[in-house]
């Protein structure tokens, strides 16, 4: 147990090497339909047994003796922790997190966004999610997100997964009713070492101390001069935050497009509703109309017959005020 609770050291390899990994050519495809920014990645093959997310972070994890099995164990323990935070940030999208960490014991089960953002703190590490562009979804936003840990956790790497199909998009699609829907994790490595200047947003850069030129004695001398920044530390932090904030703030504007969306649906369906009631009241016969009647008095003379005298007055006296108000109505007209 002990072991099971102490930190893990995370240092993934980031880059490719074809003797170690194998090129996934069914995510290759997927990956073409994401973001611009992540096509110059390698996406590699894991082992599709409802362990794939786990198995990816094994794959760039440089440690022979982590396990997959250890990987969910650590994952359960981080949601059941901290439930209340995964279940304020996600349950509106996903559902409860009490069912999720159900689903989790058993295994080969497949993951999504409580794991991913559970595994941001067990690991130390910034994940970016990236998600094809296929089929429209209300949770793209999201699922195109970095996630980052706990604000009290400072980020130590980063990551990026793609979600994925174990079948090309048409296979997937004739399974599904045409419907594609991602059953797969793979990582994405870099190629090589990309250079800052072609892309500066994934990439480290080498720093190089700044000199200029001194006469000494009539001789051209160079010497360094000193360049200060932040410290790691601090520099993690702020990314940190920043990375929480325009999450939350993702999550926040999906939330409130999603309720939209819902409000606007229950529209629809309430004018739908009131068009064919009308429709159908147009179309009746002096027979249909004389049964639908009926069957409306029905209740009221059920009601009539338990009412107290009270309630027979009360019922009285607006029934006579509805009969003022149409007459005053008739008279103006």
């Amino acid at each position: 147990m002990e072991s099971i609770m102490a930190p893990i050291h995370f240092h993934p390899n980031q880059v490719f090497d074809e003797t170690k990994h194998v090129i996934d050519v069914i995510a290759k495809k997927y990956l073409e339909k994401a973001t611009d920014n992540v096509h110059h990645l390698v996406p590699i093959k894991v082992a599709a047994d409802g362990n794939c997310l786990y198995n990816s972070i094994l794959l760039v994890m440089n440690n022979l003796m982590a396990t997959a099995d250890e990987l969910r164990v650590r994952t359960i323990i981080e949601l059941m922790i901290n439930e209340a935070y995964y279940e304020n940030i996600f349950s509106q999208f996903i559902g409860s997190v009490t069912f999720v960490i159900k689903a989790i014991c058993k295994n080969n089960t497949f993951s999504e966004l409580y794991k991913i953002s559970a595994l941001c703190n067990v690991l130390r590490c910034n994940i970016r999610s990236i998600y094809p562009k296929i089929d429209f979804r209300e949770d793209m936003a999201i699922l195109n997100n970095v996630f980052t840990p706990r604000p009290s956790i400072i980020a130590n790497c980063d990551i990026t997964i793609l979600w994925s199909h174990v079948w090309n998009e048409l296979d997937a699609r004739a399974t599904n009713n045409n419907v594609w829907s991602p059953n797969h994790f793979v990582p994405l490595m870099q190629s090589f070492v990309y250079d800052e200047s072609d892309h500066s947003n994934m990439s480290t850069s080498i720093a190089v101390t700044p000199e200029k030129k001194t006469f000494k004695n009539n001789t051209s001398t160079r010497i360094r001069s000193p360049e200060f920044e932040l410290s790691p530390s601090r520099h993690l932090r702020t990314e940190n935050n920043m990375g929480t904030n325009f999450a939350q703030s993702i999550i926040s504007n999906a939330l409130q497009q999603h309720k939209s969306g819902i409000e606007n649906q229950r529209q629809v369906r309430l004018d739908i509703l009131k068009e064919r009631a009308l429709t159908s009241r147009m179309n009746e016969t002096t027979e249909h109309r004389q049964i639908r009647l009926e069957k409306q008095k029905e209740p009221d003379d059920l009601k009539r017959m338990t009412e107290t005298e009270e309630e027979r007055q009360i019922r009285l006296e607006k029934k006579k005020e509805n009969a003022r108000s149409h007459r005053r109505n008739e008279t103006e007209e």
